[in-house]
């Protein structure tokens, strides 16, 4: 008898009831806004979301450079 059969059992709890309790929770804490999107972001708004990161790290490089002088 093979033991890894076990492991295709269907659970109980689905991986979406668990982030639904996870995120119910981290709202009640306050960790999660109430208007957070529970989907995951697609390529271009991470891509986006990369850009902006990057040229807000340049402008704060620009002002410490600045301040040096």
């Amino acid at each position: 008898m093979s033991t890894h059969v076990q492991l295709h059992h269907p659970s109980l709890w689905p991986a979406t009831k668990w982030r639904q309790l996870a995120l119910r929770l981290g709202r009640q804490l306050g960790l999660i806004a109430e208007e957070a999107p529970i989907l995951p972001p697609t390529r271009r708004q991470q891509l986006l979301a990369a850009q902006d990161q990057r040229r807000a790290e340049q402008r704060r490089a620009m002002e410490v450079a600045r301040s040096r002088h």
